[in-house]
């Protein structure tokens, strides 16, 4: 039953995480942690699988679509792919409570760049600059190195820092999307040799968030306008923020 439920479950989340243009591990990392799996050896590898595979799914839903920043989105995804091990090798010195702290932070910091986000421009037809890319390149080794520590992709804090650059949150949720498709596996490899798994689990639910992301970046890709986009993104953060603050008191 077990196996089912956490399926089903992970499909939602990934169509929502393909809808925002992001691989599925930021929120997958708390929710499954609701479930009383271990966070370093367990829920991390795990997620970043999933991140991963879900990555790709959306990713080629955007790129078909004609959404992506090409320009931005195949540097960015060479630097976070490079740099995520990192974080993964800083996070093997830090105590799993003082993890979930950070992670609170950032989701709350997250959550309020995005209720109040830039102003951007009312079409998705915009213009970019080479220095704005380069900007995006240079955050972006920074936060893949932060994403590895977290067990998370650099999506969930790289598609809000496009958003900041002047991005729309469709043009950046797409090239967000493409340039987090490796750095998830990179981080994952280097997990591997301490990664306790249920393969049986992992590969099911493998299966229902690559649908989920899937479904997840087309429903946008046609629908979704940026504002809301935003709105949806913001609420997330919010409520896994409070979740996890609920068990931390709570512990």
């Amino acid at each position: 039953m077990l196996y089912v439920g956490l399926s089903l479950l992970l499909f939602a989340l990934s169509f929502i995480a393909g809808m925002l243009g992001l691989g599925v591990a930021f929120i997958a990392t708390p929710v499954l942690g609701l479930f009383g799996f271990e966070l370093k050896h367990v829920i991390m590898p795990w997620s970043l699988l999933l991140n991963g595979l879900t990555s790709i799914s959306g990713a080629i839903a955007y790129w078909r679509a004609g959404m992506v920043d090409k320009r931005a989105a195949i540097p960015l995804l060479v630097i976070t792919t490079l740099s995520a091990p990192l974080g993964v090798l800083i996070l093997q010195f830090v105590p799993t409570t003082i993890v979930w702290w950070i992670y609170v932070a950032v989701l709350v910091f997250l959550a309020y760049r995005m209720a109040f986000p830039p102003k951007m421009p009312e079409s998705d037809v915009i213009t970019v600059s080479d220095r704005t890319r380069v900007k995006a390149g240079v955050l972006g080794f920074l936060i893949a190195i932060f994403a590895g520590f977290l067990g998370v992709g650099p999506g969930f804090l790289l598609m809000p820092t496009l958003v900041f650059l002047g991005y729309t949150a469709r043009i950046a949720a797409a090239t967000n999307m493409v340039a987090v498709t490796l750095p998830s596996f990179s981080a994952f490899v280097t997990h591997l040799s301490t990664a306790q798994f249920d393969w049986l689990m992992v590969g099911l639910t493998s299966v229902a968030s690559v649908i989920g992301a899937q479904l997840g970046a087309r429903f946008m890709a046609k629908r979704v306008k940026s504002p809301t986009l935003s709105r949806v993104f913001a609420t997330t953060l919010v409520l896994l923020a409070v979740q996890r603050i609920w068990i931390l008191l709570a512990a």
